[in-house]
Formats: structure tokens, sequence, C-alpha cells
């Protein structure tokens, strides 16, 4: 093992070897610091912390791309043609014919129907309103001093609490033409028993 001796280090200087026009004592020169040998304790070194970045150009440019792609993607499939339905034989474009036909002019006589029986029950309800007899007639009676004619009146004009809304039998509207041995009780029974 080799040791290496050092030389002590010169002692600093005292204000009296020292010459200076001042009073106030020098400032003490910094002594060079002695050269380190392999044996010292060594020190670990601090990282240095790099700043942050955003994302880099290359990442922004994909998922640029990306989106663009997608959205492309979309526009072309709200712009696509809508495709066209084969053609049927002269004997299907017939039958189609009437059964349209046939639907349609069914449904203006079911219409026309209900609405004169409605129009007719309508006119013979406001005639038969106006054929009460009117309080004070001959033959009106007083109940607790209200005129029985009076109260028949009130009645008849008087609208069902629980009536309101549309008939039980009134059909609703369908999008298709009524379909031959098609049974929608069979559909009915079937969402009842899935909830």
């Amino acid at each position: 093992r080799v040791v290496r001796h050092r030389s002590p280090p010169s002692p600093s200087p005292s204000p009296a070897h020292h010459r200076s026009i001042s009073t106030t004592l020098p400032t003490p020169q910094a002594m060079p610091t002695p050269a380190t040998s392999s044996e010292d304790p060594k020190t670990a070194q601090k990282k240095v912390m790099k700043e942050k970045k955003g994302p880099s150009k290359s990442n922004e440019a994909s998922k640029e791309a990306a989106k663009n792609r997608i959205s492309s993607l979309i526009v072309k499939a709200l712009d696509a043609p809508w495709g066209k339905a084969p053609t049927a034989s002269e004997e299907e474009m017939e039958r189609r014919y009437n059964v349209g036909r046939d639907y349609v002019i069914g449904s203006f006589e079911r219409h026309n129907e209900f609405n004169h029986d409605l129009a007719v029950k309508i006119r013979m309800k406001r005639h038969a309103m106006a054929m009460l007899p009117k309080e004070g007639d001959i033959g009106d009676d007083e109940i607790d001093g209200r005129s029985v004619y009076g109260m028949y009146r009130e009645e008849a004009y008087t609208i069902n609490g629980g009536m309101w809304g549309p008939p039980k039998h009134r059909l609703i509207p369908m999008h298709t033409p009524p379909i031959e041995g098609f049974d929608p009780s069979v559909y009915m029974d079937q969402d009842d028993e899935d909830n």
C-alpha cells in the first residue's frame, strides 16, 4: 500500500505581516483544494431533472390522422348512395298495387263511417239537451230549494271525469296496410312475459 504524505498547509498571513493602508483586517485568502485520491469516499452526483415537454409532433400528427380517418369514414357512410330495391315481376307489381289501392279505399270507408257515426251522435246529443225542460216549466218541482228540471239540465251538461281521452275502440294509425294472417295478440303475450 502506498502512503502519500502531504505537506501541511501554510498558515494564513496575520495582520501584522500584511501591510495595508486601511485599518480593516484583510480577508483571508482561500486555500487551494487538496487533490482527491481514489481512496476518498465518493459522493453521489445529483440527477439533473429534465423539463417535461408536451407531446411530440409525430404523436400529435398520428392522432390527428386517426381522427381525420374516422371522420372521413363517417362522411363516406353518410354520403353513400341509397341502394335500390330489386325490380319485381309484373305479377308482383300488380299485386302490390291492388293491395295498396284496397288499403286506401278501406281506410277512407272506415274513416268516413266512423266520423259519420260520431257526427250523428253529437247532433242527437245536442238535440236531446235542447229538448230538456227548462227551470220553471210546467211540472217543475223543488227539492231542497232546487229546481228538479234545473238539476236534470245541470247533470246533463256535466262531463264524465273518468271518460277522458279517445274511446277504446278507436284504431291506432299504422304505417303499413293490414297483413293477412297476422295476430298481434301473440306478440303482446310475449312482451308481457318478457317484462
